[in-house]
């Protein structure tokens, strides 16, 4: 990658020295922080970096591209490429393989779905045939097994 901006020649004023400034803090890794810095323990409020990212069409357009934008709905990553809240790896499971991923209320399918999955596990118990898995897979005697080589 080029590292230079090229603009036509021209009196620009103090743009030159402005842009220097900010790669130079970009290259070290500190414009992020003071875009982030707001006095708070967790830097939650990415408002300033994407205001100061967004002027033009290349975050937009990524947005696009990975289909967050306003006129869609679902569970998203906030920022970065981690998949956010941890507990939400199931539901967000859901909207990566079809026929989620294509049906038009994939949200109402994914809630419905989850939660007769969850009633499932909820019964599990009373279920006749689930709940003697263990007896007939005794796992569990080779995870605690110094506890029952005693008995």
């Amino acid at each position: 990658m080029n590292d230079e901006v090229s603009v036509a020649s021209g009196d620009y004023g103090p743009v030159p020295d402005m842009m220097t400034g900010l790669l130079g803090l970009a290259r070290t890794g500190a414009l992020d922080g003071l875009l982030l810095s707001n006095g708070n323990l967790y830097q939650t409020d990415f408002t300033k970096p994407l205001l100061f990212l967004g002027d033009g069409n290349y975050l937009s357009g990524l947005a696009s591209d990975q289909h967050l934008t306003g006129d869609q709905w679902g569970m998203m990553n906030e920022t970065g490429m981690y998949p956010g809240q941890t507990w939400l790896w199931l539901f967000s499971f859901w909207y990566q393989i079809p026929p989620f991923n294509t049906a038009s209320n994939t949200d109402l399918v994914v809630i419905l779905l989850m939660i007769v999955l969850t009633t499932l596990l909820a019964l599990v118990p009373f279920i006749p045939i689930l709940r003697d898995i263990p007896r007939w897979v005794p796992v569990h005697k080779i995870i605690w097994r110094r506890y029952y080589r005693g008995r």
